[in-house]
């Protein structure tokens, strides 16, 4: 998996649910508290799945990176 590469919207850092497939989006939805998505505008648009890329990048890191490793592991 790819890391995402955040949106900057007045000066924070943001990741739209939408940029990532349909099974990480529900990972991380069902990982995140109910309160943590954001809705933001962005000339005009209203985007409603938004997260901190803080947030995305530390259960980037912590769900999918150690998760592939240790799938790794049990492939021996």
């Amino acid at each position: 998996m790819t890391r995402l590469i955040p949106i900057e919207i007045e000066g924070k850092k943001l990741v739209q649910l939408a940029q990532l497939t349909i099974d990480q989006a529900n990972d991380l939805r069902s990982w995140l508290p109910s309160d943590s998505l954001k809705k933001v505008s962005l000339h005009g648009v209203d985007l409603q799945d938004c997260v901190d890329f803080e947030t995305y990048d530390y259960w980037f890191k912590s769900h999918h990176i150690l998760s592939k490793s240790y799938q790794t592991i049990l492939d021996f």
